[in-house]
């Protein structure tokens, strides 16, 4: 066996080089294509009392940094609801919330509700990312925990907490 034998030479460094930045690029683009938010509407049937979990603990997250930064103020609306473990909840303002105003969420959460009435956590508008999809008007109370109105379709109880209604 002579010594040069095994060792790649330049052109086949060359070509491998060739092939892994091709490759390289092909998987950024299948990932950025390929992305959760493009690939499907919302979280399969099994799977969507874990998505009104995540919205649940984001937002729980998202109100205490933002009372953390406010001296303890809360992100209230003036609305208010009612449910079981909460008799006086206020609604959460979703935009004050929001990375764009200097909060912790990217983005709405696909579950808040859009009511025509306004008393929900965009106030009516439409124009900080709320749907008229979302089922749940998300609320506080005066310590900071989280809780949520189902006011969508199918909604059973006027408890709070996941009420096989997604979004």
């Amino acid at each position: 066996m002579s010594e040069k034998q095994g060792k790649p030479t330049e052109k086949s460094r060359d070509f491998l080089t060739i092939i892994l930045v091709f490759v390289t690029i092909i998987a950024i683009l299948l990932a950025v294509f390929l992305s959760p938010d493009t690939v499907f509407d919302g979280p399969p049937p099994d799977c969507q009392d874990c998505a009104y979990n995540t919205n649940h603990d984001e937002l729980k997250n998202a109100i205490a940094e933002y009372a953390s930064r406010n001296e303890g103020a809360l992100p209230i609306l003036n609305g208010s609801y009612t449910v079981t473990e909460c008799s006086n909840c206020s609604v959460i303002n979703i935009s004050a919330v929001l990375v764009a105003n200097g909060g912790m969420l990217r983005k709405v959460p696909d579950s808040c509700n859009l009511s025509s009435t306004g008393n929900d956590n965009c106030c009516g508008n439409a124009d900080v990312g709320c749907s008229n999809k979302g089922s749940y008007v998300w609320l506080t109370d005066i310590y900071g925990n989280v809780f949520s109105y189902c006011a969508g379709t199918g909604c059973t109880t006027n408890d709070s907490g996941y009420q096989n209604v997604w979004p």
